[in-house]
């Protein structure tokens, strides 16, 4: 996996040695692969390709709740008790750490006080800031490197061959760098971001905007990262930073300043964010804060 090499090498020296920390914490940015490379890390440990092998266990969070429960944490005691089925070791995946809650990390917290021999547990973690400092003092913290552009145009490249080096720099961007955001969610935000700046040019929302919020399956988080990427990019050119104008950026940003003093820009611009945190936190009429924020960057 590329940017892993590193890691995979130092691990797997330190198992060959005998020196694998039970608990390994392994962070970094959302969506660059720490998962997929800790189970092949497991595969290749076990030298079994099979991702259901019966001594390793995924503990994730179920697909309608925010957080891991503490039952499915309770239940890796119970798999550590088992004798192993295949292989002399026992590993666990949690994917990912910084979705446990208090009771979850309470009972993790326990398991890891009292390690035993060939049982080891990776902890997955988009925000090691959101793991209890009393889980990662007991646990070898290894952080992911951020892909590069290069890493990322290869990943995105080998997804889709069509896909054109305007897309790839713009998801590079709104993406962070995140592959699996960008293949997920690509296409929607590209062409979503070119609407939006045109819906700004006309001062009116455009109808294939309003008919994506209005769908209940989609996802409001890609209006979130649209609008976040378009303030970050206003900001960047209101502080006379060089940046490539895609689409109609240009004349939209002039626009704005020109209606606009900075200082308003930058009320605004909190306002925005605070709203789109509130609106995903509290769970609230998402159509309704898009026209909000819509009209607050137009009036």
């Amino acid at each position: 996996m590329l940017g892993f090499e590193p890691i995979k090498s130092s691990l797997l020296s330190s198992h060959q040695n005998n020196k694998l920390h039970h608990a390994i914490l392994l962070y970094g940015k959302k969506g660059i692969g720490k998962a997929t490379f800790a189970k092949e890390l497991v595969s290749e440990i076990f030298k079994d390709k099979n991702p259901n092998h019966p001594d390793l266990l995924l503990i994730e969070k179920e697909a309608d709740k925010k957080e891991i429960s503490v039952e499915k944490i309770r239940n890796i005691a119970n798999f550590f008790n088992q004798t192993s089925a295949i292989s002399k070791y026992k590993f666990i995946i949690i994917d990912a750490a910084d979705e446990l809650n208090k009771s979850s990390s309470n009972a993790l917290l326990k398991i890891l006080e009292e390690p035993q021999t060939n049982n080891f547990l990776i902890l997955i973690a988009h925000n090691p800031n959101k793991v209890l400092a009393t889980i990662k003092s007991r646990c070898q913290s290894v952080k992911v490197p951020d892909l590069t552009f290069e890493n990322f145009k290869e990943i995105l490249q080998g997804n889709n061959k069509k896909i054109s080096n305007e897309e790839i720099t713009i998801l590079s961007e709104i993406c962070g760098n995140s592959p699996a955001k960008a293949i997920e969610y690509g296409q929607d935000l590209v062409d979503l971001y070119e609407v939006f700046l045109t819906s700004l040019q006309n001062k009116i929302i455009n109808s294939k905007i309003h008919k994506k919020i209005s769908d209940k399956n989609f996802s409001f988080e890609i209006i979130a990262e649209i609008l976040e990427f378009f303030l970050n990019r206003l900001i960047k050119f209101l502080s006379n930073s060089e940046i490539d104008f895609c689409f109609s950026e240009k004349e939209v940003f002039l626009n704005l300043r020109e209606r606009l003093s900075l200082k308003e820009i930058f009320i605004i611009s909190d306002n925005i964010k605070n709203s789109l945190q509130k609106t995903k936190s509290l769970n609230l009429d998402k159509k309704l804060t898009f026209i909000n924020i819509f009209n607050q960057i137009i009036a």
